[in-house]
This record gives C-alpha cells, structure tokens and sequence, in this order.
C-alpha cells in the first residue's frame, strides 16, 4: 500500500517574532518554511504568491502556503488600510494561499485561551489583558514570544471553540473583512498543524 505523501507548511508572517516563533513552537516537523517579513499584508501576499512559484509548490504538492497577519484597528476603520486588508485576504484565496489573519491582533488569538472577547478593542488592550493574565508584563519581545506556547497549549482547545464562536458571528462570504472585529481565522492554521503533533 502506497504511504499518502505528508504535507509540508510554509507559512509567512507578517509581524518577526510574535508569530513565527509561535508556529514554530508546534512539535511538528512538517514545517518547513516560517519566517517574519516585517511587510504590510499585500506586499505579504505578494511575497508568497512569489514564494510559491519559486518553490514549485502546485495542488499535485499537496504542500500549504499560509500568510499570517492582522488589521491594526485603532479605534476607526481607515479607508485605505481596509481596502489593502480586505483585499489582501481575497487575492491570497485567488492565489490558493491559506489566511491566518486576525482583527485586531494577533494577541487576540492569545487571549482567547482564557476568555471570550466580543468588543472591538486596539492591541495595547489585548496586551494589558495578557498582563493580567500572566505574571509578567506582556510584550512582542522574542523572550516572551518563546514561551506563548506553553503558557497557552493547556486552553487551546477553549481558543479554538471561541475563535470559531466569533466566525460563526460573521457571513463566511462577506468581503469586508476589515468590518470583523474581533475575528481571527489563526484557528484554522493551528487546526491543521494539530494534526501531525504525534
């Protein structure tokens, strides 16, 4: 019986600590590209439809290309920055590019493992609450981005029913993704590398 060919992740941050070293800290050894790019979400995306072709990655590879990043919310939507957000998002599905995106920020996803969150809030919010929660003052040092992984896998599974609660919220085909907030999709990613965590 032919062995089915294991899928290999490559994902692509947008922020340089925070969330690659997050992903990275997954036991898993199907990750074979994670990498912050310090780039705004379209020139992102760019960057992994470049990478895809660069790799030859194709559906026959079965391997999955994902970009990883967040909306910024400051308290009002800007004009421009939800057009560049939304369409961001769009062009990496037309590009068969997997989103891990959140809105506000990516801490949102963290504080999900210990409570629910239902009010647009900016991230120094999400930080205080990660203060709160831990014994130390939450920060995007890389010391602490180390240890976010065991400081939450114990509620993970809390996170991922409540991020999946906050998209139930929303139209899965609504466009306007800078509108959803709070909302992230960083579930779904950490959904698929649950499944080669032996």
């Amino acid at each position: 019986m032919k062995r089915e060919q294991q899928i290999s992740f490559h994902i692509l941050c947008e922020g340089q600590n925070t969330e690659p070293i997050y992903f990275k800290s997954f036991p898993v050894s199907n990750v074979a590209h994670c990498k912050g790019y310090a780039r705004s979400s379209l020139a992102l995306v760019e960057r992994a439809i470049r990478y895809k072709r660069e790799q030859g990655i194709t559906k026959k590879t079965k391997d999955e290309v994902w970009v990883v990043f967040d909306y910024d919310y400051n308290g009002e939507l800007q004009p421009k920055q939800s057009q560049d957000f939304n369409n961001s998002i769009e062009k990496a599905i037309s590009n068969n590019i997997k989103v891990a995106f959140s809105n506000d920020s990516f801490e949102l996803w963290y504080l999900l493992h210990f409570e629910s969150c239902n009010a647009q809030e900016g991230r120094d919010w999400y930080n205080q609450r990660l203060t709160e929660k831990f014994e130390f003052k939450y920060d995007k040092e890389r010391a602490i981005a180390k240890r976010m992984y065991d400081l939450t896998i114990d509620n993970q599974s809390l996170a991922i029913q409540r991020a999946q609660a906050l998209m139930e919220e929303y139209d899965v085909n609504d466009k306007t993704h800078a509108k959803k907030n709070p909302y992230t999709t960083v579930h779904l990613l950490v959904q698929e590398l649950n499944k080669y965590i032996k």
